[in-house]
């Protein structure tokens, strides 16, 4: 008898072992997007759920996906309301990006001290490789805004060159959605490139307009109006700001003569290269930033390991022109889709 009764403990310890070994194969994890309402953003989910069903597939797990946080960028209260709602239910994984850095140290520590992987996409805790508070997360994703800020340079200048306008003399009007340590870099990167290569053209001071887009496109038509005809184009540093700029060169009717350079891509920027209001955007890959980090926390929760040997891993972005835009490189970039 005692023969059975231990050998009914051993399996009962089995089954309860195999139970456990079950339940480790589904996971919880949480895209908190710094806007619902951002095409940017819908893209890097994209990404995020390519990953997903691809590790899913791979691994033989289950994913309990959830996205929340704000409708808009503008929202950090919001936002860090929705991180720590987040931390709360505790799950395996979160994958965020945020605009308000100071705020949300804080939480990404609370986060990474609770067990919780924690990865960036895109926007973080600094500019990328400098190391910012690197001991609050496991892994960040983004695309340097320097870059961004000299390929913009660059994109301009030839904009410039390939419409016959000189280098030496106009005005070009500075547009970004809000100062912040990072997103600055994409701004001053594009001042130091057009400096170095023009040093003769004179920039605006930076016009901000908290991510809304009417602020934006009244900054736009407040710039026409005081610079005239010295006024020679614009660079957006977002695709909110630019959405703005766009509404605003369209109106005034400004193709010749004009050069105007946006970062990343929405419906609004399309049209505008198309209808020759826009001459270049600065594209991000956010489907590749989205993928990335989702499969290292995956990867990352499922074995116990960052399997990334770098802390911050860069995905440059791409020049998007009229001579590109309907490649199909560049089409899924801007428009990403989940596999079938």
């Amino acid at each position: 008898m005692k023969k059975l009764i231990t050998l009914a403990l051993v399996l009962m310890m089995a089954l309860s072992l195999v139970g456990t070994a079950f339940a480790a194969d589904s996971y919880d994890i949480i895209y908190l997007t710094p806007s619902t309402a951002s095409a940017f953003w819908s893209q890097v989910e994209v990404g995020i759920l390519q990953a997903k069903a691809d590790l899913e597939k791979e691994l033989g797990i289950t994913i309990n996906y959830s996205c929340v946080g704000p409708a808009e960028e503008q929202q950090t209260e919001q936002y860090i309301t929705a991180f720590e709602n987040a931390i709360a239910q505790m799950p395996a994984a979160i994958v965020t990006a945020t605009l308000s850095i100071d705020s949300t140290v804080p939480k990404a520590r609370e986060a990474t001290e609770a067990g919780i992987v924690l990865n960036f996409v895109n926007c973080g805790l600094g500019v990328g490789d400098d190391g910012a508070h690197a001991e609050t997360y496991n892994e960040f994703y983004y695309c340097s805004n320097d870059t961004i800020g000299e390929l913009a340079g660059q994109a301009f200048i030839k904009a410039l060159q390939d419409k016959g306008m000189a280098l030496d003399k106009g005005t070009i009007g500075i547009n970004m959605n809000v100062e912040n340590e990072a997103l600055n870099h994409r701004i001053q990167a594009f001042r130091d490139y057009m400096t170095a290569n023009a040093p003769a053209l004179v920039q605006t001071e930076t016009y901000y307009n908290n991510n809304v887009v009417e602020k934006s496109q009244t900054n736009a038509e407040n710039i026409i109006a005081t610079y005239g005809d010295e006024l020679i184009g614009m660079y957006s540093g977002n695709n909110i700001t630019c959405d703005g700029v766009c509404n605003a060169v369209r109106a005034a009717d400004k193709k010749d003569g004009f050069v105007s350079v946006g970062v990343d891509s929405d419906d609004i920027e399309i049209q505008a290269l198309r209808d020759g209001y826009l001459s270049a955007i600065i594209v991000q890959n956010a489907y590749e930033q989205g993928y990335k980090c989702m499969e290292n926390a995956i990867r990352t929760v499922v074995t116990g390991t960052n399997p990334e040997e770098a802390k911050q891993v860069n995905c440059p972005p791409v020049i998007v022109t009229l001579d590109n835009i309907d490649s199909e490189e560049i089409n899924f970039i801007m428009n990403p889709q989940l596999a079938n």
